[in-house]
């Protein structure tokens, strides 16, 4: 390759650009052209550059001095090139600056080149050729104005030995080739200048015999005899002690041997063959390779597991999921990018999807990286509907048809961060990639996971190949990575020292993130640092945290190069520059000029032309957490104003940025671009992103002028509506239901009756646990409901959904009502499907009127005046939502059928329908069913006799449920306690007190819970008053459990009357489990309270024959409960 660029070193520090000499600046600047070239191409770091330039005492602003004199040192050597066109001679390449050209570009590095090529011709006069090559290139000492530096002056050293033995080589070549006259008058200008030189002075010895001047060749012998004694006190080498012996003999053995053929031998004279700057006589060698990377440096266990999965993956033919679990700076993200090149080197198709670190991508964003890698299109384009449901089978399509040609490893990192949609996906597809041989792997971090990411988890433990946890990387990967990272000790210019790796082990844990970080901040303090750290003196202190690390690190930077950082953070981790330099108000090459510093102290990099990236997340929270949050909320507000200039359609991003300059002044335009992304999250089935935004929507309509027209009523009522509908999706329903009864009375100010409908009916979300607080006030969605359902004008739909609203108000409360209430809703709800068609070309929205109708009445199902509907009613909803494309309705239905056959003892069915309900469930209600999930979990567990299990997981599950705004978990925390003490039974007399609460609490309704718990303590005159208040169970799906604990309190306190009704009440019910088909109280076989009061009774045969019932029933749900593997 040739170049238009000479540069030349061997002499005062020149360039020669197309035939003219180079303005190269002052002293300093030329030294930074001379200390790259002493790199032969590889990379110096910036911060090496600045302390061999200063002589290890850098000026505060020495990195922007660099900057500049690179600046002017690219205009010079490279003076046609385009503004903004990247720099091919003296290229930017983190962690600092290379030269990138032609060996034969460089006169050091043409010579050095041209000498070894002389050793491998055999014809001396070719040999003498090219070494006169070699030797023209130089016009005088090696790095002559900078010689006297620690980091030219070795290298100057090395060159000029070089170039001595290259003059010694040319006069032997001479000798070979018979020309003793020039090897003579060479040599003795050479021994003249360097009279110690022996191989130079046997060289003219040799020369001078031969040209018959004996004399002569035993004088210069001798003289050297006399200087090396003068000045060094020895003797001459045995090899020229012998050449003297052998001259004063005239041994046949000195004289020449005839020379080779020259006939094509090279021209004798150098000025023949000497090249003209820029060509080269031997093909150039490739480029220095890039400096290795971090890839899986000491990851290669981890790999192996990793790589293991995906083996059987492709074994199988069929999915496999691996988690990698590690904190900030363990290294996921390189270990993924090791993963990436092992699994493509196999014949892997990849692709990878990240999380953004911040908010303001879509919903979903991870995949639609990962269907953008595997050319599919947009993830939304993908189904004909937004139903998530949908658009996972079609992601797992579309996975699917890639893997019939390769199979496909799919990265998701970031999964902490990963929104409700993004998970939802994660589950669905994995369980619908069950015949293609696709690896999956999410990387987190665990500290900062959240309950979806847990539940997700949960979720897919059955799905979970293998659970990878990043640790410390082991003593010879920290002393690798150091010495990647420029980090050397004093006893070994190679290689940290031993206690150096200490040290960055103890201090860093072994982190990469860390001990890379680390070690550019030592490397950077310079040799003189690093020495005093080693020999553990004080002045010398290392930041004890990564984020310190880092913030030593930006400190070095110029102050131009910090501020667009800093606003570069406010935009994310990954930047258009174009928009950073909107933002920042400055000129495109003015940005990049100022970002150069960083990509070269590798805090960025540069993914694409035209942007920049955070080298990892770390570095952009620093940045964004050291930024004073006045000059954020500027920021943000000029980032707004941006993005509505070159992205007007990324509502996503104009929400983040609208949502976090949150004021007066910008509340008006805020809350349209909150409400927008919150819309659009709604779309793709994204609830909890969608309640989050309208959550700050809220806040900024507050921060309206009272007489602007956001606040006036209509448009808050209307507002708020979306906002409860999110919320409800989104499983809060603690604070859904608080705001829908604000907005209720909001409603009713302004006398309009089609907002009050839209209040009462914003609940539009599946149910699976109640969600009426049994202890908070009324709300008046009751009374509004029927109020409403009196106008004789309302839809069909409408109607519907107000019955549906009517059973949320009633249920736990008023069975009659819920069960009158159900069936208006089915009933309703069927006709309007049945009068507009129910084919397969029915209306998504009149099925999912259905859906919801189908859903109340399978839920007043679960007590026992409808308990022989129960699965058919399920089954029914199962077939609805699967038609209206209902991801949230299917689940429920599978939850209901669920509830269904552990009713009857069935667990193995009912275990398979729990599996089906997880993998089909919306975000929103996720982790509300895996709470529910874990408290069917625990009552297995007390089956199963592991009653400190069942205690962990209950507690796991409440504190999930409760996390989530779930209604009445005070009251559940007492109930698990209570079933299991109840079924070991164990210790009452510290349960008792919170179930005597809760029967407080309840009205009397867990009256019989309390009676129990006092009774088994001792306590029979506390029952007997617990029963005294106590309130008959409602017939809903506590009352067997609450029927059967009622009998067993009775028998216990000696009430006869009680004990003989509840047996005929009961009697029925002989031959079930009580409170199994509850899912949560499990109190036992009916069997034994039945034989409690036939022995309060007298009934002794019938005590015994319930007795051996109850062992008989409790064997037989045993054995279900072990054929499915719930034991």
């Amino acid at each position: 390759m040739a170049s238009d660029v000479d540069i030349q070193v061997l002499g005062s520090t020149r360039a020669v650009v197309a035939g003219e000499a180079a303005d190269l600046g002052g002293p300093r600047q030329r030294a930074v052209l001379a200390r790259l070239v002493v790199e032969s191409g590889r990379v110096v770091s910036a911060d090496r550059l600045v302390d061999d330039l200063w002589d290890g005492e850098p000026p505060p602003k020495a990195l922007g001095a660099l900057q500049v004199h690179v600046s002017h040192l690219r205009r010079s050597l490279e003076p046609g090139r385009a503004p903004r066109e990247p720099a091919s001679v003296l290229v930017s390449a983190p962690p600092g600056y290379a030269l990138r050209l032609p060996r034969s570009s460089v006169d050091a590095w043409r010579f050095e080149d041209l000498l070894a090529g002389a050793g491998e011709l055999a014809d001396p006069r070719a040999r003498r050729a090219r070494l006169a090559q070699a030797l023209a290139c130089w016009s005088g000492p090696a790095f002559a104005e900078s010689v006297d530096t620690a980091w030219a002056g070795p290298e100057a050293a090395r060159l000029e030995e070089l170039r001595r033995s290259a003059v010694e080589r040319a006069a032997a070549a001479d000798l070979d080739a018979g020309d003793v006259g020039r090897a003579v008058a060479d040599l003795e200008r050479h021994v003249h200048d360097h009279p110690a030189r022996e191989e130079a002075v046997r060289l003219l010895a040799l020369a001078l015999y031969r040209s018959g001047r004996q004399g002569d060749a035993l004088g210069a012998l001798r003289a050297l005899r006399s200087h090396l004694a003068e000045e060094l006190g020895v003797d001459p080498s045995p090899a020229l002690r012998s050449l003297e012996a052998d001259v004063l003999a005239q041994a046949p053995s000195l004289d020449a041997s005839a020379p080779p053929s020259s006939s094509s031998s090279a021209p004798s004279s150098p000025a023949e063959v000497v090249e003209a700057p820029g060509t080269s006589a031997t093909p150039d060698p490739a480029p220095p390779p890039a400096a290795a990377d971090d890839d899986a440096l000491g990851r290669d266990r981890e790999l192996a597991r990793v790589l293991a999965a995906g083996e059987e993956a492709r074994r199988a033919g069929a999915a496999r999921l691996v988690w990698l679990a590690g904190e900030a700076g363990d290294g996921k993200t390189t270990v993924l990018s090791g993963l990436v090149r092992a699994a493509a080197a196999r014949g892997w198709a990849t692709a990878w999807g990240r999380c953004p670190e911040v908010d303001g991508a879509p919903p979903g964003w991870a995949w639609q990286e990962v269907l953008d890698d595997v050319d599919a299109g947009q993830l939304t384009d993908l189904a004909a509907t937004t139903s998530p449901f949908l658009l996972a089978r079609a992601v797992a399509g579309e996975l699917a048809r890639r893997a019939r040609s390769a199979p496909v490893l799919v990265v998701l990192d970031d999964v902490h961060r990963a929104d409700g949609l993004t998970l939802q996906l994660l589950r669905q597809v994995v369980e619908q990639l069950d015949e293609a041989p696709v690896l999956l792997v999410a990387a987190f971090r665990p500290s900062e996971s959240g309950v979806e990411l847990g539940a997700a988890r949960a979720a897919l433990a059955a799905a979970t190949a293998d659970h990878v946890e990043l640790e410390g990387l082991p003593r010879d990967a920290v002393a690798a990575l150091a010495r990647r990272s420029g980090l050397v000790g004093p006893a070994d210019p190679a290689a940290p020292d031993p206690e150096l790796v200490d040290l960055l082990l103890t201090r860093t844990g072994g982190r990469p993130l860390f001990v890379r970080e680390l070690s550019r901040l030592l490397a950077a303090r310079g040799p003189a640092a690093v020495r005093a750290l080693v020999a553990g003196r004080g002045e010398v202190t290392v930041p004890a945290g990564v984020a310190d690390v880092l913030r030593a690190r930006l400190a070095r930077l110029p102050g131009p190069s910090t501020t667009a950082l800093r606003q570069a953070a406010v935009l994310g981790r990954r930047v258009r520059v174009d928009v950073l330099a909107e933002l920042a108000g400055r000129d495109v090459d003015d940005v990049l000029d100022a970002l150069e510093a960083p990509v070269l102290a590798g805090l960025l990099d540069q993914p694409e032309p035209g942007a920049v990236a955070f080298t990892h997340a770390l570095v952009r929270d620093v940045l964004y957490e050291d930024t004073p949050v006045l000059r954020r909320t500027r920021l943000h507000a000029a980032a707004v104003e941006v993005c509505e200039r070159l992205a007007p359609h990324d509502v996503d991003a104009l929400a983040h940025h609208a949502g976090a300059s949150l004021s007066p002044a910008t509340a008006e335009r805020a809350l349209v671009h909150l409400r927008a992304a919150a819309r659009a999250a709604t779309a793709v089935g994204a609830p909890a992103e969608a309640a989050a935004l309208y959550a700050t929507a809220l806040r900024a309509e507050d921060l309206l002028p009272a007489n602007h027209p956001g606040r006036a009523p209509e448009a808050r009522v209307a507002l708020r509506v979306e906002a409860v509908t999110a919320g409800a999706r989104a499983g809060n329903a603690e604070g859904a239901r608080v705001l829908q009864a604000q907005t209720l009375q909001l409603a009713r100010t302004t006398g309009r009756r089609d907002l009050l409908l839209a209040v009462v009916t914003a609940w539009r979300a599946p149910l699976v646990w109640t969600v009426r607080d049994v202890l908070a006030p009324p709300t008046g969605l009751l009374e509004a409901a029927e109020e409403l359902l009196a106008d004789g004008d309302l839809t069909g739909p409408d109607r519907v959904r107000l019955h549906v609203a009517r059973f949320l108000e009633t249920e736990g409360q008023d069975l009659d009502a819920e069960v009158s209430i159900s069936a208006d809703a089915l009933d309703a709800a069927r006709a309007l499907v049945d009068e507009h068609g129910s084919g397969p070309t029915a209306d998504p929205e009149l099925l999912a009127v259905l859906c919801a109708a189908l859903n109340v009445r399978a839920y007043a199902a679960l007590g026992p005046r409808l308990a022989d509907q129960r699965t058919d009613l399920a089954r029914e909803l199962i077939e609805t939502a699967g038609r209206a494309g209902s991801s949230g309705y299917l689940a429920t239905g599978h939850w209901m059928l669920f509830m269904a056959t552990a009713a009857v003892g069935d667990l193995r069915g009912a275990d398979r329908e729990v599996r089906a309900a997880l993998e089909l469930c919306a975000s929103g209600q996720l982790a509300q069913l895996l709470g529910v999930l874990a408290v069917w979990r625990s009552v297995t567990e007390t089956l199963a006799g592991r009653y400190d299990a069942a205690l962990a997981r209950w507690a796991a599950a409440i504190d999930g449920l409760s996390e989530l705004g779930g209604a009445n978990t005070e009251l559940m925390s007492a109930i698990g306690r209570f079933v299991v003490e109840l079924a070991r039974d164990g210790d009452f007399q510290t349960v008792a007190g919170p179930l005597q609460e809760v029967d407080r609490l309840s009205g009397g309704e867990f009256a019989p819970v309390a009676a129990v718990a006092l009774s088994r303590a001792g306590r029979l005159e506390e029952a007997r008053a617990a029963l005294a208040g106590l309130v008959p169970p409602r017939r809903g799906y506590y009352w067997l459990a609450l029927t059967t604990l009622w009998a067993h309190a009775a028998a216990a306190v000696g009430d006869r009357a009680q004990a003989a009704r509840l047996a005929d009440v009961l009697r029925p019910w002989a031959g079930r489990v009580a409170g199994i088909d509850s899912g949560s109280l499990l109190v036992g076989p009916v069997d034994d309270a039945l034989a409690a009061c036939a022995a309060l009774l007298g009934d002794d045969a019938a005590a015994q024959r319930h007795r051996r019932d109850a062992r008989q029933v409790e064997a037989a749900l045993r054995a279900s409960a072990a054929e499915a593997g719930l034991l």
